[in-house]
C-alpha cells in the first residue's frame, strides 16, 4: 500500500506552515499540497487525480469560500476522484458543527487547530472511524 498524500485548504498561511511541519514530523517524505485559496485547491483536485489516498484538511471559516461551500463543490467531482480523499475539518471555531456534518458524510472528523501529531496518529489508527477531537 502506498503512503497517502496530504492536501491542506486554509486561508491562514501560518496554519498551513504548522500543518506542513506537523505532517513532516509524522512522515518525512510526505507529498503535501497547501492552498490558501479554496478555488485553487478545487482546480488542483480537478486536474490532478491521485493514484493513492489523500488526507485532506479543510478550514471552515475562510473569507472567499467557507469550508462547507468548498465541500459542496467537492461533491460535484466524479466518485473516482472523491473516493481517494479522506476529509477532516480543521478549525479554530468552538461552534458545534454536528448539524452541518450530517450534510457531509464524507467528512471523517472535526479537529481543533492546530494540527497535532496525535491527530495524525489517530487518523491512521482509526481505520476510517469518525474522529471528533476537540482540545
Amino acid at each position: 500500500m502506498s503512503k497517502p498524500g496530504y492536501l491542506v485548504v486554509d486561508d491562514d498561511n501560518t496554519n498551513n506552515l504548522i500543518c506542513e511541519f506537523t505532517i513532516r514530523r509524522f512522515e518525512k517524505e510526505a507529498v503535501i499540497n497547501l492552498f490558501n485559496n479554496p478555488q485553487l485547491a478545487l482546480n488542483f483536485i480537478e486536474n490532478n487525480h491521485p493514484s493513492q489516498e489523500v488526507i485532506m484538511f479543510v478550514d471552515i471559516n475562510m473569507p472567499t469560500m467557507t469550508g462547507f461551500e468548498f465541500l459542496k463543490e467537492f461533491e460535484k467531482f466524479h466518485i473516482d476522484i472523491r473516493s481517494k480523499y479522506k476529509i477532516y475539518i480543521l478549525t479554530s471555531s468552538i461552534e458545534d458543527f454536528s448539524s452541518q456534518a450530517i450534510c457531509f458524510p464524507m467528512v471523517k472528523g472535526f479537529l481543533s487547530k492546530p494540527l497535532k501529531l496525535s491527530y495524525l496518529e489517530d487518523i491512521f489508527q482509526s481505520d476510517g472511524a469518525e474522529l471528533l477531537i476537540k482540545n
